[in-house]
């Protein structure tokens, strides 16, 4: 104990000493400077007196007068210049902590509710993507591709309560735009605008969708993933679409040989009569489905 209060004494000593020799380095500098700018000023005086002397020829001390006024302001100049290096450097130093701690700073993440897929993850995907595109393909489908955002007056009202999920994007070129939370409304959007051109058929389009959704990566609950849709549109005979739709997706899991599935067929029509008959209100009636769907995917306590 003796040992180590002996030891810190010394290092406060030394400290206080270093931090006095700097003290007294940088109060001579300063001294130093002062010193050379009056000397300056005298000589600077005594040079324009001998310069006044008309009668005696006093050019031998005027030489000498000039020299040393030389010398001094070279003198003072260089010490000036010492000092300007010191600051910058002390700046500079500084700055690059600054700079170090930001670095340090720096966490190296994905973005909340995203995450990277490494090649053999990758090549899973690429695999079931393969068979999901397959099976579209047998069935008659025809691939579009919509961008990946849309004109945000596109996508709000179309979701229920889910609109508030919806990624907004910053106004961009006068333009309010929000990235595509699936790949139904822009599949309308697209069907709307070419209507005429377009006879009915089947359409499939895979991509990215997002949604500012809490995320829960146990679950698979991610902001950002990939959909798979397909869609027939046209005029056909009661329910033939349905039971393609169907087919095509036991078909997929077939081919995937995930084993034994059950397909649980939610039909939407059956849910608002339901609430029909409940006394509840046309308006609200997409909301609260929207809500019911939730049901599966949060505790009965919530």
């Amino acid at each position: 104990m003796l040992h180590r209060y002996l030891h810190l004494r010394l290092f406060y000593i030394l400290s206080r000493r270093q931090f006095a020799t700097i003290a007294m380095a940088e109060s001579s500098t300063a001294s130093s400077a002062s010193s050379l700018s009056a000397e300056i000023a005298q000589y600077t005086q005594k040079l324009n007196n001998l310069k006044l002397v008309k009668d005696v020829d006093n050019t031998a001390e005027v030489e000498e007068t000039k020299n040393r006024l030389a010398e001094l302001k070279k003198r003072l100049g260089e010490i000036n210049k010492a000092k300007a290096l010191a600051a910058v450097a002390g700046t500079s130093k500084s700055a690059g902590a600054s700079d170090a701690k930001k670095r340090e700073r720096l966490l190296l993440k994905t973005a909340k509710g995203t995450r990277d897929y490494g090649p053999a993850e990758n090549s899973l995907r690429e695999h079931i993507e393969d068979v999901v595109k397959e099976c579209f393909k047998r069935f008659g489908g025809s691939c579009i591709d919509t961008p990946v955002f849309e004109r945000k007056d596109i996508l709000t009202g179309k979701y229920g309560e889910d609109s508030k999920l919806i990624f907004d994007l910053k106004d961009q070129g006068g333009e309010e735009l929000s990235l595509r939370y699936d790949h139904t409304v822009p599949l309308a959007r697209f069907l709307a605008m070419g209507i005429s051109n377009f006879p009915g058929g089947k359409l499939w389009q895979v991509g990215k969708v997002y949604r500012r959704d809490n995320p829960v990566v146990s679950k698979g609950r991610m902001r950002e993933f990939s959909q798979a849709d397909f869609d027939i549109a046209g005029v056909y005979d009661s329910m033939i679409p349905d039971a393609e739709i169907l087919s095509l997706l036991a078909d997929i899991l077939t081919r995937l040989r995930i084993g034994e599935f059950t397909i649980k067929l939610n039909h939407r029509k059956i849910l608002d009569g339901i609430f029909a008959v409940c006394g509840v209100p046309e308006e609200k009636t997409r909301s609260i489905s929207s809500a019911v769907d939730k049901l599966d995917k949060m505790p009965w306590v919530e």
